[in-house]
């Protein structure tokens, strides 16, 4: 059993999680937040430019501003580098256990963002951390003087790139569909560099190394032609998905995304979801945020009229 009984347990830090809790020890709420990694999908981002009042930012900048917001509030109780293994409902109390204790809670909030979606391919694990990153912004500067690849089409895939193009001698850029999905100004910028290679209508089918990675194999859809690139690093950046492997309760549509209604409320009492986990769509910094903080004062209306 748990010490203590919080008022709100949030699942997740990034820019939901952290905002809900601002929020929710605003309105006097007693409210622990649990996270794996602060900041979240933000904390992998290169360069941001829609985040009204930052300008231009990089990720890590912003994550530590949030971060450093959150710690101004002392009522806050954050726990760092911890992972969420299950939640469970008792009567009219939630429960998030991890990997070492529990913690309960008259409300939960969860937050907990998205995850990479792997390939499937034949070397993606066996080479992962050896060659293969889900991570430019973490581990880019390994491959420094390395050819390297980054597989997907869209906004991270060409943010990938961009953090690549001026340490790498040549980056090929392969995606599945005929053409990028990115936003055309990362479009514009990409088709500009002269050590980049785009390869559409490719499908990405076996990474290849010894010890580590030293190519890629991918079919041309067009053709069906079998082709091979010899290179050090490849970035998988094809996609995210809800990081709710923990969650067993909540509603999900055919997504795995969490169903709420406009109020961040579940259809269950006392549960709330915001952010990139749940069905409202449009994946940005400034809208989890938003979403955080109405799912705090959903908490706390939940709360006020149950004490």
């Amino acid at each position: 059993m748990a010490d203590k009984i919080y008022d709100v347990i949030i699942i997740g830090s990034g820019p939901a999680g952290m905002t809900a809790s601002i929020y929710c020890v605003r309105k006097g709420l007693d409210t622990l937040i649990i996270g794996k990694e602060v900041g979240g999908q933000v904390a992998k981002s290169a360069e941001i430019e829609n985040y009204l009042g930052f300008g231009s930012s990089t990720g890590q900048e912003l994550t530590q501003n949030f971060h450093e917001h959150v710690k101004s509030f002392e009522n806050i109780k954050h726990i760092h580098d911890v992972l969420v293994k299950k939640i469970e409902q008792n009567d009219d109390k939630f429960t998030a256990i991890t990997e070492e204790n529990q913690y309960e809670a008259k409300s939960l909030i969860i937050a907990s963002g998205r995850k990479p979606r792997k390939l499937g391919i034949p070397g993606e694990e066996e080479f992962r951390n050896k060659g293969v990153s889900y991570c430019e912004t973490c581990d880019a500067p390994l491959f420094k003087d390395k050819k390297t690849a980054v597989i997907g089409g869209g906004n991270s895939g060409l943010e990938a790139v961009m953090s690549l193009v001026d340490i790498c001698p040549k980056v090929y850029l392969l995606e599945y569909a005929k053409e990028l999905n990115a936003d055309k100004i990362l479009q514009d910028k990409i088709k500009k560099l002269d050590n980049v290679e785009i390869i559409t209508n490719a499908e990405t089918t076996e990474i290849v190394g010894d010890k580590f990675v030293t190519g890629l194999k991918y079919k041309d859809r067009g053709s069906g032609e079998e082709k091979e690139i010899e290179l050090k690093g490849v970035f998988i950046e094809i996609g995210w998905k809800p990081s709710i492997d923990f969650d067993n309760i909540s509603p999900k549509n055919d997504k795995n995304e969490i169903i709420v209604d406009k109020q961040c409320r579940t259809d269950i009492d006392g549960l709330f979801a915001a952010g990139d986990i749940t069905d409202i769509g449009y994946w940005q910094i400034i809208i989890a945020a938003g979403e955080g903080a109405k799912a705090a004062l959903s908490a706390y209306d939940y709360i006020s009229k149950n004490k």
